[in-house]
Formats: C-alpha cells, structure tokens, sequence
C-alpha cells in the first residue's frame, strides 16, 4: 500500500506571484474545450474506482476544476481546497479518513457535500518547478489507500497533464 501522506518540499514557500505568471502561461480554454483533461480524469477516477476525479488549479483564492468528473461545481473556495496541500507535496498526497485528518475534520467539503472521506491527490507542477494544483480522485466513504497501480497511475496521469499544459502554453 500506499504511503498515507508524501513529503511536503522541503522548504516550500508559496510564491502566489510566479504562480499567476505561471497559470497566465498556458491557454487554459483551449486544454479544457479540447477534452484531453475530461478523458484523463475519468480514466482516474475508473483506475481508482472513486466516483469523482479533478484536474484541479488552485489561484489565490479558488481552485478551478478545468476537469472534472462525479461533481457538478466546477470551483471551490482554496480555503477549502485540499489540492492546497498535495501540490505542495513531492509525490502523491493521500488521505484516507478526512474526518480523522485535523486539516480536513471541519472542511465544509467534508462536513457537508460532497461528504469528502477519501483523497489522493498527484501535484502538478510547470517545468520551472511553480505548483499550479493536483490531479485528484476523491471518494464519500474511507480507504486504507491506494493498491502499488493505482498509486502510480495517478502519477503517470499527473505527468499526461502537465504535458497537455506544456501543448497549450501560450507564451514561448
């Protein structure tokens, strides 16, 4: 099984400004009407058998889903958003009881819909190294974790998406 929670980068200190730069780089409407994300995140969501997956960027005061599956909101308040915390982690971010995990216990997105319990969430990172969000699969009742594939498919479709950013960058 799984690790149940990656390592934060050592010494990680959010820089919001690059981060903007960063997410102003890419053409984000193109990626998303091309369908690419979609098909990313419902293969995720199949490997880990979790009835919602996210292509998740997190700004300064939201998280956008430019993907998404098993959830109708395409945004959160990043004061809630649990891809804060895994796209500042070096491998994925697992979770699997937020009730019992004290940064989530009292989370609205725990407390009340979608009733998150279970979260593993891939970081995405530009290749200047700038965090930009997480490739997540979340679930309503607890795991113990993820199997040894389902771990590195994630990774694997982390890796595909931040390929697509790299296809739809905008600035050369």
């Amino acid at each position: 099984m799984t690790p149940l929670h990656a390592p934060a980068v050592s010494g990680w200190v959010i820089d919001e400004a690059s981060r903007d730069a960063a997410l102003a780089e890419f053409d984000l409407d193109a990626l998303q009407a091309s369908g690419r994300l979609d098909r990313i995140a419902a293969f995720a969501a199949r490997l880990c058998g979790a009835p919602i997956a996210l292509v998740s960027l997190v700004e300064r005061d939201r998280q956008f889903f430019l993907a998404r599956t098993g959830l109708a909101v395409s945004e959160t308040p990043r004061a809630t958003s649990f891809c804060q915390y895994a796209m500042q982690m070096s491998d994925v971010m697992v979770v699997p009881d937020a009730t019992l995990d004290p940064r989530f216990a009292t989370n609205p997105l725990v407390t009340g819909d979608p009733y998150i319990r279970f979260y593993a969430g891939a970081p995405l990172v530009a290749d200047d190294g700038v965090p930009l969000g997480s490739l997540c699969v979340i679930d309503r009742i607890p795991r113990k974790g993820l199997s040894d594939l389902q771990y590195q498919g994630l990774q694997v479709l982390a890796e595909a998406v931040v390929a697509a950013f790299r296809a739809h960058r905008t600035l050369i």
